[in-house]
């Protein structure tokens, strides 16, 4: 029974320690206290010992002036450039960084009972700043380092396929950029550093490309004789072939190419004649390329050989080849003093035959007569041979396998002759 007593007592004696220490504990958290601040700055401002009301007042008049006679710093390669606060509009949320401040102070008896008064705490104000007028700042600093790709670029010089790769470029990642800035606000007075060689402020964008596959092997070439006076002339038209791309199963039109309009006089008429020439004989070898409009010329012309030439005459005339290889083409080009040439470039190597042209059905030209009274009644006078007429056939050999491709025919030229008389039976004119 004693020891039954002993027991008894010493639930007692727990249960009211339990029940005093809880009385105290509900006691404290129900009493109200005046927070005081310790060991607490903001923004480096040391408020200790002060009431919140007290240290709004202090927080409030430091940040006008901070904001006023603040800048950030970025150092670009070791030279520094300063963006005032003023200019992008920074403002300090004092309501906001206070309650931030007393959400950290104890609210009552029990809180401040275990508030860690040892313990030292820095907040950062709230704030808030002009985004569009921070990035218009950093690019007006950083643009003229971005630098957009190149794609990669095709030419001839001396008949070779020369081709430059693209190049990469550089942009500024603004986003990255802002969000380092914003950790220097009221934080720090070090600039912020960056190196262009090494910053992951700027981004490489890969240097882009217009095809799917490069255009490294010239396939066919066609070319033309030019006045040496005009050459700079052709120069000018034919940069509207540079890396001209035709398609897999894509037609080419002339017309599409060049203003034909431009051409009026009877110089540029030839000249346009003997542009579409040097691109007719540099399509025509190739397996997989034809014609579905090309007209040939009525006589034989100086700058080519008969079935060869192709020539724009008359009312809605073009030239118009089909791609038809299986690849995608590229035409270039390369002007020299009196020669005017197209390459044909592709991704690969595509069949060219060897083209030949074969005479027939040859016309004998008629004989014009004139009367010359300067000579006598039986002297006769060439003034110019005449040339017969033909048709032409054009064949293109691959593998052995010979193609007709087409034919074309010629006017003859008439013969002009002069006498002295007459004739008896008038020639035919």
């Amino acid at each position: 029974m004693k020891q039954i007593k002993n027991y008894i007592w010493f639930i007692l004696i727990i249960v009211q320690i339990v029940s005093g220490t809880g009385a105290g504990l509900l006691l404290l958290s129900a009493s109200n206290v005046e927070p005081e601040i310790l060991n607490t700055s903001v923004g480096g401002v040391l408020l200790d010992g002060l009431t919140p009301a007290e240290a709004e007042v202090i927080v409030a008049d430091y940040f006008k002036e901070q904001v006023k006679n603040s800048w950030l710093v970025i150092e670009i390669d070791g030279n520094p450039f300063t963006i005032l606060y003023s200019d992008i509009d920074v403002k300090v949320d004092i309501k906001n960084t206070m309650k931030a401040l007393e959400e950290k102070l104890p609210g009552n008896g029990l809180e401040k009972f275990f508030y860690d008064t040892g313990k030292a705490m820095d907040l950062a104000p709230v704030f808030t700043y002009n985004s569009g007028k921070l990035q218009k700042r950093c690019q007006e600093l950083f643009s003229h380092y971005e630098k957009e790709p190149s794609e990669e670029s095709y030419e001839i010089k001396d008949g070779v396929l020369v081709i430059t790769p693209g190049i990469p470029g550089v942009k500024v990642n603004y986003e990255y950029l802002e969000n380092e800035l914003k950790e220097l606000f009221f934080s720090s007075n070090e600039p912020l550093r960056i190196y262009t060689d090494a910053s992951e402020v700027f981004v490489e964008t890969p240097a882009g490309t217009k095809y799917d596959e490069p255009f490294t092997v010239i396939v066919s070439d066609g070319g033309v004789d030019i006045d040496p006076n005009l050459a700079n002339t052709v120069e000018g038209y034919s940069q509207a072939f540079q890396g001209v791309v035709v398609e897999n199963g894509q037609e080419l039109s002339l017309k599409s190419v060049l203003d034909f309009s431009l051409f009026t006089g009877d110089v540029e008429k030839d000249l346009l004649n003997r542009i579409a020439t040097a691109l007719f004989q540099a399509a025509l070898p190739l397996d997989g390329v034809r014609f579905t409009s090309r007209l040939p010329a009525k006589m034989p012309v100086s700058y080519s050989e008969p079935g060869f030439e192709a020539v724009i005459e008359g009312e809605g005339a073009d030239l118009v080849m089909k791609n038809e290889t299986g690849k995608a083409l590229m035409l270039l080009t390369e002007t020299k003093t009196d020669v005017f040439k197209i390459y044909i470039a592709s991704s690969v190597e595509i069949k060219k035959g060897t083209l030949s042209a074969e005479k027939r059905d040859e016309v004998q030209p008629a004989v014009i007569t004139i009367i010359n009274k300067s000579l006598s009644p039986n002297e006769t006078k060439v003034v110019s041979e005449g040339v017969p007429g033909f048709t032409v056939y054009v064949y293109r050999t691959i593998d052995g396998v010979v193609e007709e491709l087409h034919h074309d025919k010629y006017l003859p030229i008439s013969k002009t002759v002069e006498t002295g008389e007459r004739p008896a039976s008038p020639s035919t004119k």
